[in-house]
């Protein structure tokens, strides 16, 4: 019997125990067992090209990468369409981020990582809040993860045969649980048709919007968990950096205010007519405020009150952390669509999103009123 034959049994038999764990709601061990169908697959492959050219040489290997078309194949198994083992196998290779395959329950699929990776690339034109976050990737569900309480500790003293203090120990523990967040994207039937398209990137193009929209009202969230400071006029945010944060969370701060308030800052002068903000010298579109960048987020997401603007002044990588289950799930329904010659196709992406150190950040409602 072939080697390919044989690594192909034990690869069958590697996914109907990923699948059975799967029911059996054992995420964590089937999660566990994907690199080793990975590595099968791979052994696979590597069989098949040997006993291509042990047959004579003149045999291409089964799976070639010019001539496998990952979009094609992507495409054809979301709409339910036969692919042979070697297309399937080829797929499989090329892996999925962060997640065992998709949620069997609900249909879904998950996007290769190379073409995610694309999808992700096309946010770096959207203001995403996320980005100024602690970003930890997670591969389950729900989880703990140990965090420093106060960044004002030192470091222990390791003396010979004495045991550590437990108040020592300055940790504690945040819980978090990713939560589904989607949307129904309508595709016309023509553009499915076609094999060749670039299913993902269009889906891509209007998820990321909405995701960006969704993520950054959940940051926002939780930035007005914080109790609101009113200033009288931008002194109090010079104040906050200077004097309110901790130099060593001042000195990365950002300022995050929305589209109303940055128009006047943004307006206003010294007494010499020079500007009160800067431009950026790495980005000649960001505008900076005693060197820190300003966010602007729009007027719909960050309202204003009365006349008060909504500002706030801080580190976003130490104040809240952001829990990303990484993975884009797509799953297809052309029953709903019927009627306007469209299918219907589902997009899912997985995070939880924490505040960590409240001290990080402040809150200020700064007066506009002349």
């Amino acid at each position: 019997m072939k080697k390919s034959v044989e690594l192909r049994k034990d690869a069958e038999a590697m996914r109907n125990k990923i699948k059975n764990l799967k029911l059996e709601n054992k995420i964590e061990e089937a999660h566990g067992l994907l690199q080793s169908l990975k590595d099968i697959e791979n052994k696979i492959r590597e069989a098949e090209l040997e006993e291509s050219l042990d047959a004579g040489g003149n045999k291409k290997p089964l799976v070639n990468k010019k001539e496998m078309n990952i979009n094609r194949i992507y495409n054809r198994v979301l709409l339910g369409k036969s692919v042979s083992e070697e297309e399937m196998a080829f797929l499989n290779a090329a892996g999925t981020p962060g997640q065992v395959e998709a949620t069997d329950g609900k249909g879904g699929y998950l996007v290769p990582t190379e073409q995610f990776t694309q999808i992700k690339e096309l946010r770096r034109t959207l203001v995403s809040l996320k980005t100024l976050c602690n970003i930890v990737p997670v591969t389950s569900f729900k989880g703990t993860m140990p965090i420093e309480k106060d960044g004002t500790g030192e470091l222990i003293a390791f003396e010979e045969l004495n045991e550590i203090d437990q108040s020592d120990v300055d940790f504690a523990q945040v819980a978090y649980n990713t939560a589904d967040y989607g949307d129904i994207i309508p595709i016309s039937n023509t553009l499915l048709a076609d094999e060749k398209a670039n299913l993902i990137s269009y889906i891509g193009k209007r998820f990321n919007k909405k995701a960006v929209n969704t993520e950054n009202k959940k940051i926002i969230d939780l930035l007005k968990t914080l109790s609101p400071t009113p200033v009288p006029n931008y002194k109090g945010i010079i104040t906050a950096l200077n004097k309110t944060l901790d130099p060593a969370i001042s000195q990365n701060a950002v300022i995050i205010t929305n589209q109303t308030y940055f128009d006047i800052l943004d307006q206003m002068e010294d007494k010499q007519g020079r500007p009160l903000l800067t431009v950026s010298l790495q980005d000649e579109t960001k505008k900076l405020l005693k060197g820190r960048q300003i966010i602007v987020l729009s007027d719909v997401l960050l309202p204003m009150k009365a006349t008060k603007a909504p500002v706030f002044v801080g580190d976003m990588v130490e104040f809240a952390t952001f829990f990303d289950r990484e993975g884009l799930e797509l799953a297809v329904s052309s029953e709903a669509g019927f009627t306007k010659n469209a299918t219907l196709i589902r997009a899912i992406e997985r995070f939880d999103v924490k505040k960590v150190d409240g001290k990080a950040m402040v809150y200020l409602e700064v007066e506009t009123a002349a």
